[in-house]
């Protein structure tokens, strides 16, 4: 038997899959949305699968399927949303004629996802029913009515978003806080919630005394604190990630410091990131507290993404002599040594990579045996950045002056000179410089040069710092920290594998 000819005209293909379908009902799947909005209006998922079941029912057509999305229209594209994906596969499989919504826009408001939508209906023969009113994609009239519905609502959305827009420009005008949720160390009226805003207040004095974040994450995890990142069960519907949403409302390093970086606890009124003034809340911290903070995480150092978490104390603060990339941390086999390695330069990756290696747990030992030899040779007695040195000369001579100055007033209030009230005010000036000098001259006797060292009790403070806090001071102590390529040619009979010359170091002018 000859083949069927092919039949072209896509028209006459649709009516005869009409006419075919006659005796059997037309099988539907049901296509629901729920709108961000959430106002309740004929748009939720019962309501709209009620009238679309109510519509099937009137014309005799079999539903197979139901199917939701709880992701906005407007955020989210046809593509994105995994109902509707689900749709596609269905009438890609001719498993559904046709599709049925409550409305065109709960399909879609894009004018370019609809011209996706006809391409579907006019290439499958799948007609789209609506429980106010239908559309046919297959035709040109219904084409038509589809892309005016589809305009109406896009300028709609352009309308809502306007509006929005001036809206935030008068909250921030006002200087009113304009929160989504309320944020934390606030309450949603601007008020501090004193708890958390002291925990806030004492992260930024942490930060700056060069506390790792993931230890003040760690204290408020173990203090109770939790993040305003609303429950799963709270949570907004939103498109799909790469990384599943589920707010836990721990604090991570990088929540503390989002959270410390943000204007909001200085009082400063933001738009799309930028400072645009004072705001009306009370600030947690000063304007000074707050730059000295975001100075140094801005410019504390970000592992490039293409070697991942940093878990090794010198991944991406050594260097390679050669290229000058970092080193990262690698294995060697299933069971071997872990080693740095260079990673070469992404910006530059005709300058290769690999150049030289060392054992990690040799590199570390290197460093720190270094370290503090340095604390030994400069007589420094702590890991932390130390002050500016202080001069006691100056502060002890005016301490006299002082002392010289109240015995004065005494003595000009005994003879009759001054009255009580100027020999109050006299002596509350002065004690008041009095309390800075005697607080200057304890701080210049805290940081002296010490003596002697003791080694062992440094290694043991410098092990009990976590991962961050090291790091920290190594960033802080040396200039930097350069692998030297050990060369080619198997190493002799009992020679060590690795040799403390191929690690260059230089400390900075606050260590040397």
């Amino acid at each position: 038997m000859p083949n069927a000819p092919h039949i072209k005209s896509a028209a006459r293909r649709r009516a005869m899959k009409a006419a075919s379908s006659t005796a059997t009902a037309l099988r539907a799947v049901l296509y629901l949305r729920m709108s961000m909005d959430r106002t309740g209006e004929g748009a939720g998922l019962e309501r709209q699968e009620q009238a679309c079941r109510a519509l099937a029912l009137a014309r005799g057509w079999e539903v197979v399927a139901v199917v939701d999305d709880t992701i906005s229209a407007t955020t989210a594209r046809l593509a994105d949303r995994p109902g509707w994906q689900h749709v596609v596969r269905m009438i890609e499989a001719g498993e559904a004629d046709l599709i049925v919504a409550w409305h065109l826009e709960r399909v879609t408001r894009s004018m370019k996802d609809l011209e996706s939508l006809i391409e579907l209906a006019v290439e499958r023969g799948v007609g789209l029913a609506t429980a106010t009113g239908d559309i046919d994609l297959t035709t040109d009239v219904g084409r038509m009515v589809a892309r005016i519905l589809a305009a109406v609502a896009t300028a709609e959305t352009e309308r809502k978003a306007e509006r929005q827009i001036l809206a935030n420009d008068q909250r921030v005008a006002e200087g009113k806080p304009q929160w989504i949720r309320r944020p934390f160390g606030y309450e949603l009226d601007g008020t501090l919630r004193e708890d958390e805003a002291a925990a806030v207040r004492k992260a930024y004095h942490d930060a700056i005394d060069g506390k790792a974040l993931t230890t003040i994450a760690r204290e408020w995890n173990e203090a109770g604190f939790t993040t305003s990142a609303p429950g799963s069960e709270m949570a907004r519907p939103r498109a799909p990630r790469k990384r599943n949403y589920d707010p836990t409302g721990r604090w991570t390093n990088v929540a503390v410091r989002a959270l410390l970086r943000s204007p909001r606890n200085m009082a400063k009124s933001t738009l799309y990131g930028e400072i645009m003034g004072d705001a009306k809340w009370s600030p947690i911290v000063d304007e000074a507290t707050w730059r000295a903070v975001e100075r140094k995480l801005a410019d504390r150092e970000r592992p490039d993404s293409s070697w991942g978490k940093l878990a090794n104390l010198l991944s991406g603060i050594a260097t390679c002599s050669v290229c000058d990339g970092p080193m990262g941390a690698s294995r060697r086999g299933k069971e071997g040594e872990s080693i740095y390695t260079c990673k070469g330069r992404p910006s530059q990756p005709d300058l290769g990579r690999g150049h030289c290696s060392i054992g990690v747990d040799f590199a570390d030992g290197q460093i720190v045996r270094r370290l503090i030899q340095q604390m030994q040779a400069t007589g420094r007695v702590t890991f932390r950045p130390q002050p500016p040195a202080i001069d006691p000369a100056p502060l002890v001579q005016r301490e006299g002056e002082i002392a010289q100055l109240m015995a004065e007033l005494v003595e000009d209030r005994t003879a009759g000179l001054i009255d009580r009230a100027s020999l109050v005010a006299g002596t509350a000036t002065l004690r008041a410089e009095l309390a800075e000098i005697q607080a200057e001259l304890a701080k210049a006797g805290t940081y002296g040069r010490a003596e002697e060292i003791d080694a062992e009790a440094a290694y043991d403070e410098f092990d009990r710092l976590d991962l961050g806090e090291q790091r920290a001071i190594l960033r802080d102590a040396f200039e930097f920290i350069k692998v030297i390529p050990r060369g080619k040619g198997r190493r002799r009979q009992g020679e060590p594998a690795w040799q403390p010359e191929l690690i260059r170091t230089a400390f900075t002018p606050a260590w040397s």
